[in-house]
């Protein structure tokens, strides 16, 4: 062989080692395994709790006149029925001498055999509920363990529901945010549902039977329901810690 012959085959045995030195790191570029020089650090641990909105209803130290006394039995109309509830605030998530609340509401639920009768669903002649506020415990007068019962407030009352027709407290929330207490007081709220005196009503209409059609035949003589007073607080918004 001659020296030009053996110096092609030697260039040619150099290009093929360098081919397969090239593809070799293209393979570990693609899918090889490297070793690296890496470090971590932990920063924290950050400890993190959640607080509460929290409400709690009672019945004020001595009183009688809870939410669930009775029952208050033969109403007319013009009559009214008084009970007094305790709202104590639990609320952790507020700042120090704040609600921590960015509602608080009273919506009302009727229950009972005639809890969709004239007396609820009339909103001119049915039943109305007036609920005040009190920042101490309302004195109490009772005419007997069940009542009648009624209340007065050293400083006075805060009305923060109107004669709203109990209609209308059933199907929407009204707002009392205005009376809710600081976290961890109290505030105390006399509810008084009367029957208005605005509507004749004969006992012949719909033979003395409690009616649920309304019209001509308006029957609110003989009705047997209760309600439910549902109070629902929702937290303040939410803000930079």
């Amino acid at each position: 062989m001659d020296t030009e012959a053996q110096e092609s085959k030697g260039k040619s045995t150099k290009r093929i080692v360098l081919t397969g030195a090239v593809a070799l790191l293209g393979l570990a570029s693609i899918g090889g395994v490297f070793a690296n020089f890496t470090d971590t650090q932990a920063a924290g641990p950050t400890p993190i709790t959640t607080g509460q909105v929290h409400i709690v209803l009672g019945t004020p130290a001595g009183d009688k006149g809870a939410m669930t006394v009775g029952p208050f039995t033969n109403m007319a109309e013009g009559d009214s029925i008084s009970r007094v509830v305790q709202l104590t605030n639990n609320t952790t998530i507020g700042a120090v001498g704040t609600t921590g609340l960015s509602a608080l509401t009273l919506q009302s639920t009727p229950g009972g055999t005639n809890a969709g009768a004239d007396i609820v669903t009339d909103a001119t002649n049915g039943l109305h509920v007036t609920v005040q506020s009190c920042a101490t415990s309302p004195t109490e007068t009772a005419g007997s363990p069940t009542g009648p019962f009624t209340y007065a407030c050293t400083g006075g009352f805060t009305t923060v529901v109107n004669n709203v027709p109990l209609a209308t407290l059933d199907s929407a929330a009204q707002n009392i945010l205005a009376s809710a207490p600081i976290q961890g007081a109290s505030v105390y709220y006399v509810v008084t549902a009367t029957l208005p005196t605005t509507y004749a009503d004969p006992y012949s209409l719909n033979a003395g039977a409690c009616s649920t059609a309304g019209g001509a035949n308006e029957q609110l003589q003989n009705c047997s329901l209760s309600v439910t007073y549902n109070f629902t607080a929702t937290q303040r918004a939410g803000t930079v810690q």
